[in-house]
């Protein structure tokens, strides 16, 4: 009775540490290798959107297909602008907006008798210019002093910021001069010869937009109100601006005043050191603008620009948000589970603001009930395992910053073998191949194959699924109660 029970023990530890090879061999049963990214094109440019996937097995039969915007998959009959190439990427001939080509695109990898992903969303846009948020404005400032003319335009990308002097391109002085990356012009000590009307140029990809004239006069220093003692004033003040971690930000200030005002920054009321070598904070050139370089969440907050001279202090504030793109703390586990347990599948997410968290099963939103449920806010509790719940789970986390997902495979055993009739007593001791190792003929090998280093992939995965099938044919309880034990 003692030797049975054992042998019933050293069994089930085969039976677990063979499912555990199976999962270590064959890793993710589906995943994405590369995921469709936001892609910007003029108007009437041709669009490729990327997708690969990658499956443990059987590669040759992943189908790739696409989902438009609500969901709907794409099927390309009657299609004048959209076709699937050879290696499952999206082409768009010509992406034109009142054909509704832009917006967003997944893609769905599929593993026939398995189960479905989705990819990450991506956007496609058109590039658009959409004007001027700041123009210059005519300035009067004293010869010797720092002239701030402002320009400040929106467009996706981001368009670029030339000037324009008396109606022709500017030399730009390197000495003097500054284009901050706002896009406004910053001359320091200005000079009699920089009098003129300036404009703004901010180009696009394939147009661009010209910002209103304005006139920069620069009196002589040796009239009386240039020696006359004056408080700082501001040209430019800091902008409230939200940024996406990683990026480079810009605080645009300049101040003038008699004597000449020492403008510094400080972060939430304290001053901000800019002489550590390791600092991504610095000045734009000779500007007293403040460039702060691959911005991280600690950076957001309040910044203040200080203007001071013996004649007064002045500050100009502004608030710097920082979104932090969704990363995953913990990603779900592929599981093998048996059927009516409860499982929970874990999605630890962090990003700013707090993602949103989805769940999928095979391409489909599942939707939450007594059965699915979403707990401590991130992962999935199926409550009650049937066979119908293999598939493949993935985790979606969204915010405004991006989004991205993690998929995890659930295997719900149902095809246990049947137990085998007992060996009679006179052979039961040659049926098990004897000796004093007991537990059956499958425990020596076994063990022997999982702990030898020289074993391969292929010897491991047959005797994994050779001992899924035989552990219960040797003298054990019913397979009911291995489940139970399991």
């Amino acid at each position: 009775m003692t030797r049975s029970c054992c042998s019933f023990k050293l069994n089930v530890i085969i039976l677990i540490t063979a499912a555990s090879v199976l999962t270590f061999i064959h890793g993710h049963v589906l995943e994405f290798v590369v995921e469709p990214s936001d892609t910007v094109v003029e108007s009437g440019q041709s669009a490729v959107l990327d997708c690969v996937a990658k499956a443990s097995r059987h590669q040759a039969t992943v189908l790739i297909q696409w989902l438009d915007e609500d969901g709907s998959k794409l099927t390309f009959v009657g299609d004048l602008y959209r076709s699937q190439l050879t290696n499952g990427s999206l082409y768009i001939t010509s992406v034109i907006e009142e054909q509704r080509l832009t917006g967003t695109y997944q893609c769905m990898a599929t593993l026939p008798n398995v189960g479905s992903i989705v990819s990450r969303t991506a956007k496609l846009k058109v590039a658009t210019l959409d004007g001027f948020v700041e123009e210059p404005s005519d300035l009067t400032v004293w010869a010797g002093e720092r002239a701030h003319l402002s320009c400040l335009a929106n467009g996706v990308p981001p368009p670029r910021m030339r000037w324009l002097k008396d109606e022709r391109p500017l030399h730009i002085d390197r000495l003097r001069m500054t284009v901050l990356p706002s896009g406004a012009l910053e001359i320091d000590e200005a000079l009699p010869a920089d009098q003129g009307t300036y404009r703004c140029n901010a180009s696009g990809p394939s147009t661009y937009l010209l910002s209103r004239a304005a006139m920069l006069r620069v009196d002589p220093p040796d009239e009386e109100g240039a020696l006359r003692p004056a408080p700082p004033r501001f040209l430019a003040r800091p902008r409230a601006a939200v940024y996406i971690e990683g990026q480079n930000a810009s605080l645009d200030c300049a101040a003038v005043g008699n004597p000449r005002p020492l403008v510094t920054w400080l972060k939430d009321g304290y001053p901000i050191d800019m002489n550590d070598l390791d600092s991504r904070f610095s000045l734009v050139g000779t500007t007293s603008s403040l460039r702060i370089t691959v911005i991280k969440e600690q950076d957001g907050g309040t910044y203040q620009c200080r203007a001071e001279n013996r004649e007064d202090s002045l500050d100009a504030s502004a608030l710097i948000q920082v979104q932090v793109p969704p990363r995953f703390l913990k990603k779900p586990q592929d599981k093998n589970e048996f059927p009516t347990k409860d499982v929970e599948l874990e999605c630890i997410v962090y990003g700013v603001p707090e993602p949103k968290i989805q769940w999928y099963k095979d391409g489909e939103l599942v939707k939450y009930s007594e059965y699915y449920k979403l707990v401590n806010g991130y992962n999935l509790k199926i409550m009650g395992l049937m066979s119908t719940d293999s598939g493949i789970f993935q985790c979606f986390a969204t915010n405004e910053a991006g989004n991205i997902q993690a998929s995890a495979s659930l295997k719900v055993i149902t095809d246990m073998p049947k137990r085998r009739p007992q060996p009679k007593v006179g052979g039961a001791k040659k049926a098990r191949g004897g000796g004093a190792g007991g537990g059956g003929g499958l425990s020596r090998t076994a063990f022997t194959a999982l702990r030898s280093s020289d074993a391969g992939a292929a010897e491991q995965a047959a005797f994994a699924r050779s001992a899924l099938s035989a552990v219960v044919a040797s003298s054990a309880p019913s397979t009911d109660s291995a489940a139970e034990l399991l």
